[in-house]
């Protein structure tokens, strides 16, 4: 999904260009977009189902974020245009990971306009067929015209209970059809433990947490979520491997909840109180 803005004079700080406390607002409208497009049918859909499922249950349906980071690699400047590309990045049992790119407005032509299909393509022509292309056909490396990155995750909640993503996902029309072995994928934990959805990838995530740095972040993104050649076909063994890919990096930003316990007010000494 693509949603286009431009930064205004008070969305810009004292070195004259966009604050980075304003991207997460961008990015907020970027994902709402997103997702009431794809799941905005499921979630009615899930909703009716469980206050049938769950007649005594007073609380609510609804739709949690649980976190949200951005990493900035390029300023934007007061009245420059960008847009925002957000889509899904992956999804496990408890959590659904959405990732959203700033980018330089006409950089980069999307291959196919699916709710648009008069739109213009990167080729310069409209699409007649609306079918989907896997998004990622692109060389591996950030992209030039990049100027931030950012994910964030949600949850679904009918009052304490956490219900799956991937039932939100099915009830939306997202996911083809599912093989009867086949087990809701459980939460990620890190460090990723045995028995995991990342099992037997634990190694791969180890080897990209110690090559990680800021600069090369997005590279190792686009060149995990890279699909092999010849996968054309958006089966459920794909869109699997697909989400596997993608929890290789959302694993990581999940390890951010260990920043909770870093907390240490308790009896020590602080600057002061203002």
């Amino acid at each position: 999904m693509i949603t286009a803005s431009r930064s205004g004079p008070l969305e810009c700080d004292y070195n004259l260009h966009k604050s980075n406390s304003t991207y997460f607002s961008d990015f907020d409208v970027g994902r709402l977009q997103l997702l009431v497009s794809l799941i905005g049918h499921g979630l009615n859909s899930t909703r009716n189902e469980l206050a049938k499922e769950m007649p005594k249950e007073k609380a609510g349906f609804s739709i949690m974020l649980g976190g949200v980071a951005c990493n900035f690699r390029r300023e934007i400047k007061p009245f420059e245009g960008f847009e925002m590309w957000t889509r899904i990045l992956a999804w496990d049992r408890k959590w659904l990971f959405v990732i959203g790119h700033f980018v330089r407005p006409g950089a980069v032509k999307p291959k196919r306009y699916i709710y648009q299909p008069w739109m213009k393509t990167r080729d310069g022509k409209g699409d007649s067929n609306g079918s989907a292309g896997n998004g990622m056909e692109g060389k591996a490396g950030a992209h030039p015209a990049i100027f931030a990155s950012a994910i964030a995750k949600y949850c679904f909640k009918k009052g304490r209970l956490t219900i799956p993503v991937e039932r939100v996902l099915q009830a939306s029309q997202l996911l083809p059809t599912k093989p009867a072995d086949h087990e809701t994928p459980p939460v990620s934990e890190t460090p990723v433990s045995e028995g995991t959805s990342l099992d037997g990838a634990s190694g791969a995530i180890n080897l990209i947490a110690e090559r990680m740095t800021p600069d090369n972040a997005g590279e190792i993104l686009a060149a995990s979520l890279t699909p092999k050649d010849g996968e054309d076909v958006w089966g459920w063994s794909r869109v699997e491997n697909e989400r596997l890919r993608g929890m290789k990096i959302a694993g990581l930003y999940n390890g951010l909840d260990a920043l909770n316990e870093e907390f240490i007010g308790e009896g020590v000494a602080v600057l002061g109180r203002y």
